[in-house]
């Protein structure tokens, strides 16, 4: 071998030991940014008229492990889907109490009904009449603010949507230019941080809606949901919602006053379970707004409607006429059964025994209608009593069976919509673990390890190191025969 030759191939793996020198130290740098893929260099002997000579970086490798990859995303998908059904759920149940606490409709239920007891067992007593409107105030006050509170989650809900779609419509856009970017530079530079750029965008997108990644030619990736509906495939395609500020108990998908979802202008079902857009954060904020608050403030609507009617019956009042109202009112006007939706935001409290409105206290003991009679007859407040324990059949909407009294019935809807909490919150706390467990898989097979970074360091040190004893040698050589 020549003094040149071997200058030349100890100058090659200078410089091949150089960018790994580099390459390492840009894995260091980054070895906490999760969204950081390990690099690696490869290096090829460079042969040139059939001899060796030297070595050459073919490439800079990126870590990749697509299994992990779409595994981390499918349980981080059905995770935020989780999450944002738990949520939901956890607030619903929050409006209704905790059995026992002040403010809890059963609680409330059951004080109304004490405070009947307590006012047939005094019906001279003008505190206890006084007492006991208080209570029936209290209760359509907290049917009121519980339907109010239903209509704030389905508010929250659609703003969401809308969040999420312009975040969705956002990164297909940076996936369309970073892909551009990749395929100009494919075969010609390194784009491995190009690439590191598209996989945080890519992530953002599967958390919202579930997604497969498929590679096409020149490094280009096409993304397409879990459901088949295309969303960059070439060029990115749109999302479209218009988000309702204010939402009203009426308002539904269905109606057309509730914006539905489309892709590039092509209506998408979502949030049924059924549609080719499910199993992220997005469906499940469909699913809560048009799903899961309408039926629990359908079950709110059913109590309000059950209590309306046991005062509006004449087993209870006899003095009631056709088509007169009970003590609990739709707006002041006796109950329409075929106008059931939004009932509670409506309930109010019969005008003709509330002072307050111009009405008589004594009306409590002696009917709506009734004329004024002797102060110890409680009989009219016995049969209140009868009606609030009356075991009377459930509407569908409540999800109980069996017959139900009207505290039983505040009790069991309540009794539901927690079991339905816990049982979101433990599938949530499920997903949670299995994703940090995938996480942790995916960083294990593409993220930076700092000690075999430094074993490697050590490597190119020596390595380094010894190209340059070459050199040196070399160039003593040089020295010594122009002195000759």
């Amino acid at each position: 071998m020549s003094i040149t030759a071997a200058i030349s191939n100890a100058y090659s793996g200078l410089t091949s030991v150089s960018r790994m020198a580099e390459t390492v130290s840009n894995n260091v740098a980054n070895a906490m940014n999760e969204n950081y893929a390990r690099r690696a260099v490869n290096a090829d002997q460079r042969v040139v008229g059939g001899v060796g000579m030297g070595v050459n970086v073919t490439s800079i490798d990126r870590a990749l492990d697509l299994l992990a990859t779409s595994s981390r995303r499918a349980r981080g998908a059905s995770y935020g889907n989780a999450n944002t059904l738990s949520e939901a759920s956890g607030r619903m149940a929050q409006t209704l109490g905790a059995p026992g606490d002040a403010g809890a409709l059963g609680t409330r239920m059951l004080d109304f009904e004490n405070a009947i007891r307590n006012a047939a067992d005094n019906p001279a007593s003008d505190s206890a009449r006084e007492h006991l409107l208080s209570q029936a105030k209290n209760l359509t006050g907290t049917l009121k603010g519980i339907s109010t509170q239903t209509m704030a989650i389905r508010m929250d809900a659609d703003a969401q949507i809308a969040s999420q779609v312009q975040t969705v419509n956002v990164a297909l856009k940076k996936i369309e230019a970073v892909n551009t970017e990749i395929r100009l530079r494919a075969g010609s530079g390194n784009t491995a941080a190009l690439e590191d750029v598209r996989k945080k965008l890519i992530d953002e997108v599967s958390s919202i809606i579930p997604i497969k990644q498929i590679a096409r030619d020149g490094g280009v990736v096409a993304l397409y949901s879990e459901g088949g509906a295309a969303l960059i495939d070439g060029q990115a395609n749109e999302l479209g919602f218009t988000a309702t500020p204010v939402i009203t108990p009426d308002m539904t998908l269905a109606s057309g006053a509730l914006s539905g979802l489309t892709l590039n202008g092509r209506p998408m079902s979502i949030g049924t379970g059924a549609g080719q857009l499910e199993g992220g954060t997005l469906s499940a904020a469909f699913e809560v707004r048009d799903v899961k608050a309408p039926a629990f403030n359908a079950r709110i609507d059913a109590v309000a409607r059950d209590l309306v009617e046991r005062f509006q019956s004449t087993t209870t009042d006899p003095r009631l006429a056709a088509g007169d109202a009970g003590l609990f009112t739709d707006n002041g006007a006796a109950f329409n059964p075929a106008n059931e939706l939004a009932l509670a935001q409506r309930l109010e409290i019969n005008a003709a025994v509330d002072p307050a409105q111009g009405g008589d206290l004594w009306r409590l003991r002696d009917g709506i209608n009734a004329v004024q009679g002797p102060a110890g007859d409680d009989t009219q407040l016995r049969r209140m009593v009868d009606a609030m324990m009356l075991e009377r059949t459930p509407s569908a909407a409540t999800g109980l069976v069996s017959l139900v009294s009207a505290t039983e019935l505040s009790e069991g809807i309540s009794a539901l919509v927690s079991a339905q909490a816990a049982r979101d919150e433990s599938t949530t706390a499920y997903n949670a673990g299995q994703f940090d467990i995938l996480r942790e898989s995916e960083l294990g097979l593409t993220g930076v390890d700092t000690d075999y970074e430094m074993q490697q360091l050590i490597m190119i040190e020596q390595a380094y190191a010894a190209n340059a004893r070459v050199i040196s040698t070399a160039d003593q050589l040089m020295q010594t025969l122009l002195e000759i």
